[in-house]
């Protein structure tokens, strides 16, 4: 397993080193994107917030990792724990966010169970089998692992047209959401709008009627489809 750590602390990198052992440290976000993409293993990531007075700097390091890997774990390690809220809105998927000033027994004890649950996240990715099927497209065949589909979209500005949002890219095509749906038992219609994999859900979100997937998206829910997302969360 490979640990990547960005802060610009030396204080702090001893702190978190102690707990890790081997790790990569940086206090530059640009060297530390260049070995991100250099780097095919596994791998889990940490980061600061507050990197040379800017506070929130951390979470657009974090924004700019999910453009090319949306399957590491990131874990946020910061003393400004008021900007938590702000780690949703910029849909990071941050696997814990974890309060720096805490003692050093609380905060080992926080560390290394983000550490284990990050660990666990990968493993479970792994061994996932890959499910391959083939686009209702007219013009091509394409086949896609329905693992890789996070939820598929229908096109508003064209009829008949959908978006599938994967893991590592967008795929748009002539089709509709009912063939789309039949694809693969993992994805499930829950709006007019909207197909989900199933396994990309995290909760539901009762009050603003939608689902929240992976990667803090927010997809909005019909009616009819509320008791069988539940039933499919229990």
């Amino acid at each position: 397993m490979h640990y990547y750590v960005l802060e610009d602390q030396p204080i702090q990198q001893r702190r978190i080193q102690q707990i890790i052992g081997v790790c990569r440290l940086f206090d530059q976000p640009a060297q530390l994107l260049a070995a991100l993409q250099a780097d095919e293993d596994p791998k889990i990531i940490l980061l600061d917030l507050d990197l040379h007075t800017v506070t929130d700097a951390g979470l657009s390091v974090a924004q700019m990792i999910r453009t090319f890997d949306s399957m590491s774990p990131i874990i946020i390690v910061s003393t400004h724990t008021e900007l938590l809220a702000a780690s949703y809105r910029y849909q990071i998927a941050a696997l814990d966010f974890i309060d720096k000033s805490q003692a050093d027994g609380q905060f080992q004890s926080r560390l290394r169970s983000a550490l284990h649950a990050a660990t666990n996240q990968l493993a479970l990715h792994a061994k996932k089998t890959p499910e391959m099927v083939t686009l209702p497209s007219i013009r091509h065949h394409e086949t896609v692992d329905v693992n890789e589909i996070i939820y598929i979209a229908s096109n508003a500005g064209a009829s008949h047209r959908v978006v599938i949002h994967c893991q590592q890219r967008q795929i748009d095509l002539r089709a509709t959401m009912k063939a789309m749906a039949a694809l693969s038992e993992q994805l499930i219609q829950i709006h007019a709008a909207y197909i989900v994999n199933r396994n990309k859900i995290c909760c539901l979100d009762v009050k603003n009627h939608t689902v929240i997937l992976q990667h803090q998206i927010s997809l909005p829910y019909s009616k009819q489809h509320f008791k069988k997302l539940q039933t499919l969360l229990r």
